[in-house]
């Protein structure tokens, strides 16, 4: 913690993962957009490239579920017939040659992929286009549960993971990047928004992250006993004087 303008700020890595305060955000996890069979790969993008931090977003997140993190799933849809996008809206979506009627609900392809869990005590939010935060309701639920730290995974790096993480930190939240668990098709665009995240916010590994998360939740608990302790003592000490 270190203090600017009077004013105290979260700064170490353990600071900004505590769990009391922090929630994992994975963004777009979905067939369509990670699978050798979805959309993206149809249309000639280079998902095998994607596949090892794919994984490793499926690993990350089981393993911050397991640690008792509040875990946000973030869906990317399009309605059929284009009734969500707008001209302007589709020209970009097929500014590459891609169709653009992908992750459409109930299809195998808006799914999250093999192996990511939602509990029930996790949030799925919709959304139509990449920053979560337009035309959601994710602000509203990280401000009801007390959330001041964001940590980012998913697909696409320069996509929707960099529109959210902007976002994320233009909302007013502490914005922590997972550096190996996003990916996206463009080893050039990844690398691009990756230099982006290191000069402006926390990027760590996955483990790293985790390990943060773990040493934050032993201090909660040491602290937590210390104070049980003291108070113990002074209970004890009172009664003793009362005799």
């Amino acid at each position: 913690m270190r203090t600017v303008m009077g004013r105290e700020v979260l700064d170490t890595l353990d600071e900004l993962v505590d769990p009391r305060w922090s929630a994992v955000l994975a963004i777009d996890i979905q067939n369509d957009f990670c699978s050798p069979q979805g959309h993206f790969a149809r249309y000639g993008k280079d998902v095998a490239r994607m596949a090892p931090a794919v994984s490793r977003m499926v690993e990350f997140v089981g393993r911050a579920q397991s640690l008792g993190m509040r875990t946000i799933f973030m869906r990317q849809a399009s309605l059929p017939d284009a009734r969500m996008d707008s001209p302007a809206w589709l020209r970009f979506k097929t500014r590459d040659g891609k169709a653009p009627d992908y992750t459409i609900p109930g299809t195998w392809g808006w799914q999250f992929v093999d192996g990511l869990n939602v509990r029930d005590s996790d949030w799925v939010v919709e959304k139509f286009r990449p920053d979560s935060f337009i035309g959601t309701h994710l602000d509203h639920i990280l401000r009801t549960q007390g959330i001041q730290t964001v940590i980012l995974c998913g697909t696409t790096t320069e996509g929707c993971v960099e529109s959210t993480v902007r976002s994320a930190s233009y909302h007013d939240y502490y914005t922590v990047v997972v550096s190996d668990a996003v990916a996206s098709p463009n080893a050039e665009l990844h690398e691009g928004s990756l230099r982006f995240f290191r000069a402006r916010y926390p990027t760590h590994t996955a483990d790293e992250v985790l390990a943060a998360v773990t040493q934050a939740q032993s201090q909660v608990q040491s602290t937590a006993s210390s104070q049980a302790q003291s108070q113990a003592q002074s209970q004890a000490a009172r009664s003793a004087s009362a005799t």
